[in-house]
């Protein structure tokens, strides 16, 4: 499965280096500046979990969201293209 990995980091001054790190153990790729995309066996559920306890507060926003590879979405201006995931 692809999962579509979206997060508003709303506190400029916060250390998120947490929750890049964790996006990197994941092997989440980094398709735009809050956006990656993820090849797992994992939920999306499972996924947010793991990431949301490395945001700051509910002000931030995060979103992870399966992919459907077969509709051969078109992305412009990707440094990884979504669907050779």
């Amino acid at each position: 499965m692809v999962l579509l990995i979206s997060c508003d980091l709303r506190k400029p001054d916060f250390n998120y280096q947490p929750l890049y790190d964790a996006l990197a153990k994941l092997k989440a790729n980094h398709v735009q500046d809050s956006v990656w995309g993820l090849r797992t066996v994992s939920s999306a559920e499972v996924v947010f979990d793991y990431l949301w306890q490395h945001v700051h507060n509910g002000k931030d926003r995060l979103f992870v969201v399966p992919f459907d590879k077969e509709q051969d979405y078109k992305s412009k201006n990707a440094i990884t293209l979504l669907k050779d995931l």
